[in-house]
């Protein structure tokens, strides 16, 4: 395995112990994703790096049928819908047969840029010509960063952050983004859109 493999596979099995404390605390949707779900409709949409499907309800709503994907097994078993297990580099999905995609709090757990980039290239190859998606990443500029930001950049963004619930502590990797770094990426990938900052995330609404 690469280090890139090895790191996954550590989010992976971190993503799969905690899943039913996340299922906890980590139920409703994002404000933000739901604005941007209200109005649209269609056939098909996806939802990758769908942790517990919490944003699979209102998907189902409004297409006829809304996918989730995630890599961790025990994330996926929560999910009252249909879902898939997979990687956000390599979907396993048709070309041109989704209608709107969400990739919400999701690519910045891929511990390398090429896989950043090749998922948003997964993206833009999933997603009809008149089709959107609304991806999301953490922002340095979030709370939760406050005395560490030095640390951040002099990473290069890689940070680990722990999730913490009663004994149990598990570091999770995350690259943290600054917006010059997040536009930067999008300019490099095959989709096109607008990047903003809201409650310490950057969103982006891209389209192919």
């Amino acid at each position: 395995m690469t280090d890139t493999d090895n790191e996954k596979e550590r989010l992976r099995e971190t993503f799969d112990a905690i899943a039913s404390s996340f299922d906890e605390t980590r139920a409703e949707p994002w404000e933000d994703v739901a604005e941007f779900i209200e109005g649209r409709g269609g056939t098909t949409a996806l939802d990758l790096g769908c942790g517990n499907g919490r944003h699979l309800a209102p998907l189902r709503e409004r297409f006829d049928e809304a996918v989730g994907l995630d890599f961790s097994r025990s994330m996926l078993e929560l999910c009252d819908a249909p879902v898939v297990r997979g990687d956000l580099s390599a979907l396993p999905f048709a070309d041109s047969s989704a209608d709107c995609v969400l990739c919400v709090a999701a690519l910045h757990h891929l511990p390398s840029r090429d896989g950043r980039l090749s998922a948003l290239d997964e993206i833009a190859r999933v997603l009809r010509d008149d089709a959107e998606a609304l991806v999301s990443v953490w922002a340095i500029e979030h709370p939760k960063f406050d005395g560490v930001r030095d640390e951040i950049r002099a990473s290069g963004g890689d940070f680990y952050v722990p999730w913490k619930r009663g004994d149990e502590e598990r570091d999770r990797y995350y690259h943290i983004y600054d917006r010059d770094g997040f536009e930067s990426l999008v300019t490099d990938s095959a989709l096109d859109g607008t990047v903003w900052e809201s409650d310490g995330n950057y969103y982006a609404r891209l389209g192919p």
